[in-house]
Formats: structure tokens, sequence, C-alpha cells
């Protein structure tokens, strides 16, 4: 059995350096005949830039049982490591980026099953820097008040008064309860009335995140994303198969 864990690994590794969605379509056929277990053994066989292209690929309307046997943990990497396949027309318009990290985190968040789990990869992604700001980025609107267009361009308007702020943040249970059916699943405040109901602590590192900020909405998101690709960069670096060469010779120096 460990044999063919390996093999369906192989084969999906290879897929995916030819066709990511290709691979993910594959991976629905191999559920059909093994168990969960074996499913997240396949997974844990595939590395995580394999696994951020095979879920960039997925139709996201659609939910993936990839998405649904990852551990937190890897749905973590998987956004931290995502930055780096952004097209340059998301990665350069403001609007496009809050829309498309939004889409992202609500497939991969809403694919799961129980509370716990989607509990579980709030607290595990914001646990990260990069995590923390992917997550901040489809919010910026409703922690920073509304964007004005004057004569001097686009302007964000902050709360003044940290009381204005709470005002109309604030909700009962009732009023909790209400708007999370109120909102449809592709309306951002969706997503943030399930973080603030699963993981308040989450939603409270967000608003501190973004309350920090003293910049305009464009000027937040264009430091977040190349602060995203900058970490992503760095966590994706391979060590050079000649530094220990080198190092054997460095007595010659």
């Amino acid at each position: 059995m460990n044999s063919l864990i390996e093999i369906a690994a192989i084969e999906i590794k290879e897929l995916a350096v030819i066709e990511p969605k290709q691979a993910s379509e594959r991976f629905e056929l191999i559920a059909m005949t093994m168990s969960d277990d074996q499913l997240a053994e396949v997974i844990e066989n595939i590395d995580i830039v394999t696994l951020t292209q095979i879920n960039g690929q997925h139709d996201i309307s659609f939910p993936s049982i990839i998405s649904e046997l990852m551990t937190p943990e890897r749905i973590r990497d998987i956004v931290c490591q995502q930055p780096l396949y952004w097209e340059e027309a998301i990665k350069n318009n403001a609007e496009e980026l809050q829309q498309h990290t939004f889409d992202f985190l609500n497939y991969l968040i809403r694919t799961q099953e129980s509370e716990a789990k989607q509990r579980e990869i709030l607290e595990c992604i914001a646990e990260d820097p990069a995590g923390l700001f992917y997550l901040a980025i489809p919010f910026i609107e409703f922690y920073r008040g509304e964007q004005l267009d004057d004569e001097e361009g686009m302007t964000d308007l902050l709360h003044a008064e940290e009381e204005d702020l709470e005002e109309a943040l604030s909700y009962s249970d009732r009023q909790l309860s209400e708007d999370a059916h109120d909102y449809s699943l592709d309306d951002p405040r969706s997503l943030l009335m399930l973080i603030r109901q699963q993981a308040p602590e989450v939603e409270q590192a967000i608003k501190a995140l973004l309350r920090n900020e003293n910049s305009t909405w464009d000027g937040i998101i264009n430091k977040f994303a190349a602060e995203l690709v900058m970490q992503a960069k760095d966590k994706n670096q391979v060590s050079d198969e000649y530094s220990e060469v080198d190092d054997m010779f460095s007595f010659l120096d």
C-alpha cells in the first residue's frame, strides 16, 4: 500500500508539471479508490509548490477533496506560497488583489466540513506574519472606513475615534447569527462573519494590523503584496547545490 501511495503522489506531481488542472482532476479520480487516510498520505508526499499550483488552478467555485484533506499547516503554507503565482494583472491592481485573496481564502476555508477545522486553519494562517497579511487584504474596507473620490484622487476615510469603529463593527449574538445568513458566500462580509464567530482572536489580529497602517488603501495593499511576495521567495529559497563543494576547497583561498 505504501508503494501505491508513492506511485499516486509521483503521478500527481508529474501531471502538475504539465498541467496543474489535470493533476487536480486525476486526484479526484484516485480519491474514488482510496480511503481518506490513504489520500491524506498521498498529499503529505506531494511538495508544497505542487500543492499550491494544483489548488491555484482548481475551479474554486467547487469543493476540492485535496483542500478538505490537507492539514491546517499545509493550507497555511499554500497561502504563504501562493503570492509567487500571482499574475501581474492581479498583483498590480488593488481591487483585483482584494477579490483574488478573498476568493482563495473563501475556497480553502469554506470547503472544510467542520467548524473546528475552519478555526484551526484560520489560527494557523494567522500565526505566520505573511499569512496574517494575506488574511487582512480582503477586509481593508471594513477597518479603514469608506473610500472617497475627491479632486485629489481616491483616498480612504479613517475612523477618527475608536468608539466609532467599534460601534460600526459591534454585533450582538443575534445579529451575528442573522448577518452570517444575510450575506451571500461571495460577499467578503460573509467570510468576515465566519472569522469573527470561529476565531475572534484572528479577527482582532487582522484589525490591529490594519489599524497600525497609516497609508491609503492602495498603499496598504501594495505594501502587503510586496511583503507577501518577498516572504514567499525567502521561504522558497533552495540552498546552493555547490555550496558544500566550495566549502571543501575554502582552505585554498
